[in-house]
């Protein structure tokens, strides 16, 4: 599946290439053809998280190494691209996605960060859950649980706490929090379902569980579990019908 993607990325470049010239200096900066698509990614990434203290070269060893062994993450970024194609409207070839989506960068650094969590490397994570925050506006405890095909469309004010758990396919857009009430410790971040889509603005708080393909409405506060297969609206948020699909 990574080299069928690549090869439409490829030929996307090729396509761009001769139609804007003025985008070729980005293209050559971030995308590594000869060397492929973990390659070109953890180019991006680094280009974008390397500060005083790590510098481009070494990120991009960094996250290539990590990317290049986890075949779990592979297969995470690999449906997380896809699926912003699929599901985003304003979005028109894989390349854009690369290069320039917020979301997309911003959770596979994530998952990136969530491998040394993983491994016991807790300061290691927290570091770079730091430079997500500054380079993204997007804050994602390494410790919270992400499936596949996630979408975070434009990115900007995304809070998701420790304890929290995202299903697959989730849609979920700017200035949400997934966070807790301040009354707990422990486990105390919302479980959200698959297919699940969170409007803009919409907190979501406290050891709760929303259901699969619930839709939560810009602006709402969530405080109580949703069941599977509706929509809720309002501060707070209550029940006001089933739920559409966006796909």
């Amino acid at each position: 599946m990574m080299e069928s993607l690549w090869s439409k990325i490829r030929q996307e470049i090729k396509e761009n290439w001769k139609k804007e010239p003025e985008i070729r200096s980005v293209i050559e900066k971030n995308v590594i053809e000869e060397q492929g698509f973990l390659d070109t990614l953890a180019t991006i990434l680094s280009n974008k998280l390397c500060d005083n203290f790590r510098s481009q070269e070494d990120l991009q060893a960094l996250f290539y190494k990590v990317l290049n062994e986890n075949d779990t993450i592979q297969e995470e970024l690999v449906t997380d691209l896809k699926t912003y194609y699929d599901r985003d409207f304003a979005c028109e070839t894989y390349l854009e996605v690369l290069l320039f989506s917020r979301g997309f960068q911003s959770v596979t650094a994530y998952r990136i960060a969530r491998s040394f969590f993983l491994e016991g490397k807790k300061l290691t994570a927290k570091y770079f859950q730091n430079r997500i925050f500054e380079v993204y506006g997007v804050d994602i405890h390494p410790n919270a649980r992400l499936g596949k095909g996630i979408v975070v469309d434009h990115g900007i004010g995304l809070v998701i706490g420790e304890t929290a758990k995202v299903g697959d396919r989730a849609f979920i857009f700017h200035n949400v929090t997934l966070g807790g009430t301040g009354h707990e410790g422990g486990d105390r971040h919302p479980k959200i379902g698959k297919n699940v889509i969170i409007g803009a603005g919409a907190t979501v708080l406290g050891n709760i569980t929303i259901g699969d393909n619930v839709n939560i409405a810009a602006g709402s506060v969530v405080t109580k579990s949703v069941e599977p297969g509706y929509t809720v609206a309002g501060v707070p948020a209550k029940v006001i019908g089933e739920a559409k699909k966006l796909l």
